[in-house]
């Protein structure tokens, strides 16, 4: 048996002991003490570092509307009147968000990401919906402290949409767990 174990049944037996003694008069202590342990852990502060932005690319201004699903391994599909030709020379690259996860070696974390995020180019906007990422749930930083997350998300284009270059912002958001 342990030794925290058998000081504990000592004690209780001891009491039991003195309860036992129905005749003889004890006197209750009157305070007690016992020392307790603390502890903390400092863990290294969590960091982002964006590394790529997350492009559509350039698209023909289509007649219906569509959308424009891009993952986070950068495949594209597209549904409803936008098409991504790949006869459109692109000078721009395609491809997910990049970011560059720093934190404690082995943590769980886990990612938050909107629900939604508009781009704009004037007064003319288009929604960035259905955002997802690489992390999985039990994703764990290296042991050299970092996590590449790549971000894919759905470009919701209108009819005859405004010609030109909208831009805009997301939020990605790392929690120790």
């Amino acid at each position: 048996m342990p030794l925290a174990t058998r000081s504990l049944a000592g004690m209780a037996a001891m009491v039991c002991a003195m309860a036992a003694f129905t005749g003889a008069a004890f006197a209750a202590p009157s305070s007690a003490s016992m020392s307790g342990s603390a502890q903390a852990s400092i863990l290294t502060p969590l960091a982002i570092v964006p590394v790529d932005t997350l492009s559509f690319g350039q698209l023909t201004r289509p007649t219906s509307s569509g959308t424009v699903i891009l993952s986070p391994s950068g495949t594209i599909t597209t549904t409803g009147g936008v098409t991504t030709s790949t006869a459109i020379a692109q000078t721009t690259t395609r491809g997910p968000g990049t970011f560059l996860l720093v934190g404690e070696a082995g943590r769980l974390f886990s990612i938050d990401l909107p629900t939604v995020a508009i781009l704009r180019q004037g007064t003319r906007n288009m929604r960035l919906s259905a955002f997802r990422s690489s992390w999985t749930p039990g994703d764990v930083f290296s042991p050299a402290r970092t996590y590449v997350l790549s971000v894919g998300a759905t470009l919701n284009v209108g009819p005859n949409q405004t010609i030109g270059t909208y831009t805009g912002t997301y939020a990605v958001t790392v929690t120790y767990q």
